[in-house]
């Protein structure tokens, strides 16, 4: 509970001054980027976000068409403040870099392979 709450608030602000320092157009960076599980990325509307969705997912990046990028899941899979700031640049290289999204989307599954357990859940008693 409080703990993956606390860590979901670190990693989502992590990831918006990272975004932030890489360029990208982070909503509230004078109020910490965030107060929840996500950022925002403000590209002024529906149409260019979308665009940017679009080259994220066919880099196995999830984002939705606002551009809000949460971080619950990959909190409750053991990330870190690390391993945030690795993600980060795996969206730099699909959005400011022009990296083929599917080159990248080779790195984001070999990243992804060293977070298999789930974290931040109860225990059983067995």
């Amino acid at each position: 509970g409080k703990g993956y709450a606390r860590q979901i608030v670190t990693n989502a602000q992590t990831l918006g001054k990272t975004l932030d320092e890489h360029g990208f157009p982070v909503s509230c960076p004078d109020h910490g980027y965030t107060k929840s599980h996500q950022v925002f990325l403000d590209y002024g509307g529906y149409k260019r976000g979308r665009v940017v969705v679009q080259k994220l997912e066919r880099a196995n990046i999830i984002a939705d068409c606002g551009v809000r990028l949460g971080v619950c899941e990959v909190t409750r899979r053991g990330m870190k403040e690390e391993d945030i700031r690795e993600i980060a640049e795996l969206i730099k290289r699909v959005v400011i870099d022009n990296e083929e999204p599917l080159l990248v989307k080779r790195d984001v599954k070999r990243f992804m392979k060293e977070f298999q357990e789930i974290k931040f859940c109860f225990k059983s008693d067995d």
